[in-house]
């Protein structure tokens, strides 16, 4: 049987100092496939909402699309069982999210929570980027809606749904492409994670960071406040301080873009139509610019997410939305800055 060759595509820059923060990676070949299938997993429902004149299901249905991002070389089989899972861990962080936005405290705590189950789970499993940052993600925006428990069974049951055609154009390939990939089978158990001290730590690490977060974003009376979550979530996927200090100024510097973008859609005030075209658009640019440089991708990733948290709400002022993106991004990675800076300090004392 011929045997598929896995191609492994860089997501950080070898390079060193602050030219690695703007050094465009070279891979053997763009992701194409993928890119299209995330694009479709993404636009697909948006489309189908404005067909039936409801935009909040493509919304919510976007929730469970983020599968399509854990789509990997792999096998086949593996890759069925671990979108199955992500999808169901995209739609309990989200479930828990809307359960326990009621309080400051609650929110909070299952941030915190779902960061450090997340990245420990992920770790343990080497699963790639974007690994645990799109649980805490879909937790965030799950934490500002306000509703009862029985209201939230439709969001919760549509967001599933969505990640349920997120697993069939995952695995469509199948029928194309019958080879399977060449693997070496690797045993991740419990017990060895637990025993590693290194992922235990950062999982521990990001999820104190996350709560720490949400609750400096609370105190200063953000709106949002999840979105300095999510900022320091993604700040602390690096695992050097060095990466980390990259992250925070891509990030930064491409939410900056990226803002702009969003608020211009916005304002626009697009059809449902064309606000599917936009989502699928931007979600097709992200798969294939995050391979070559972070910052460059964060300039999409920002409008996509600001238009399936925002794009359904009725209250959006663009000026007050755009200056708080900013603010709220600004602060989150500087806090995920000075978490990781702190404990590089510690553990060089020790």
């Amino acid at each position: 049987m011929n045997k598929k060759k896995i191609i492994k595509i860089r997501t950080t820059s070898k390079h060193k100092g602050w030219r690695g923060v703007f050094h465009i990676n070279r891979t053997p070949k763009y992701p194409w496939k993928k890119a299209i299938s995330a694009a479709i997993t993404m636009g697909l429902p948006f489309l189908i909402g404005a067909l039936f004149g409801h935009i909040e299901w493509g919304l919510l249905a976007g929730i469970g699309g983020f599968t399509s991002l854990y789509v990997h070389n792999e096998s086949y089989k593996k890759r069925a069982i671990k979108l199955i899972i992500v999808n169901i861990g995209l739609v309990v962080s989200f479930a828990l999210g809307i359960i326990c936005g009621f309080s400051f405290l609650s929110t909070s705590l299952i941030l915190g929570i779902i960061s450090f189950l997340s990245t420990f789970i992920c770790s343990a499993y080497k699963v790639p980027p974007p690994s645990g940052y799109f649980f805490v993600l879909v937790c965030g925006i799950g934490t500002g809606l306000e509703m009862t428990l029985t209201a939230a069974l439709l969001p919760i049951g549509i967001a599933l749904m969505g990640g349920c055609l997120a697993w069939l154009i995952g695995m469509s390939e199948w029928f194309f492409d019958k080879k399977e990939i060449n693997q070496t089978t690797r045993n991740h158990t419990w017990k060895a994670a637990l025993k590693d001290s290194t992922i235990l730590l950062a999982s521990i690490r990001n999820g104190a960071a996350i709560f720490v977060a949400t609750l400096i974003a609370f105190a200063l009376g953000f709106h949002r406040p999840y979105w300095v979550s999510i900022s320091c979530a993604s700040v602390l996927q690096g695992a050097t301080i060095s990466i980390i200090l990259h992250r925070s100024f891509q990030r930064s510097l491409g939410t900056a873009v990226g803002v702009f973008i969003a608020g211009g859609i916005l304002a626009l005030q697009p059809s449902y139509w064309l606000l599917g075209l936009c989502v699928m658009t931007l979600q097709f640019l992200v798969e294939m610019i995050i391979v070559r440089n972070y910052a460059f991708a964060v300039v999409f990733i920002t409008p996509l997410a600001l238009l399936i948290a925002e794009a359904g709400r009725s209250d959006t002022f663009i000026p007050t939305l755009i200056e708080a993106r900013l603010l709220e991004t600004l602060l989150g990675c500087a806090i995920g800055l000075a978490t990781a800076y702190l404990i590089w300090k510690r553990s060089e004392r020790s």
